[in-house]
């Protein structure tokens, strides 16, 4: 294949490979065993029952099956994330084992951040947005600056 064939081709499959609108992941359904089909059934028609009108009661009284419906799909995503990170990233022998600690580490630690978070004031929170802003702002001067050189 010549140069300019090689470069067209890339171009062609440069457009191909460009990111499209997406309605979100999605996992198939029948890739779960029959009993998480079950469990995710159940999920299906409690969210069809009560839609965005949940209340803390229904809540309570379905909390194992949605926890069980969470755990099987969360559990599903992790799986395929420490599967799929590791490959898109090249890592190897060494650096893969890394990884894995690395995403259970930061995932506990999450874990406990989103359990203190829960106990913060209104202030608090305000505070910590108006941070995140200012901090923010100034990543993106610096990005702008060294993109300006």
């Amino acid at each position: 294949m010549k140069p300019s064939q090689l470069t067209k081709r890339i171009e062609e499959l440069s457009e191909k490979l460009k990111p499209v609108p997406s309605e979100g992941i999605r996992i198939d359904f029948s890739s779960f065993t029959e009993p998480e089909q079950l469990v995710l059934l159940k999920n299906f028609e409690l969210d069809d029952k009560y839609r965005s009108r949940w209340t803390r009661e229904d809540i309570l009284e379905n909390k194992e099956i949605i926890l069980k419906g969470n755990h099987i799909v969360i559990s599903r995503v992790i799986e395929l994330f420490l599967f799929a990170m590791p490959r898109a990233l090249m890592l190897n022998e060494v650096e893969q084992p890394l990884f894995n600690i690395n995403f259970w580490i930061f995932l506990e630690r999450f874990l406990e951040c989103q359990k203190n978070v829960s106990k913060w004031t209104e202030k608090d929170r305000e505070i910590f947005l108006r941070d995140m802003k200012i901090t923010e702002a100034m990543k993106h001067k610096r990005e702008v600056e060294s993109n300006g050189k």
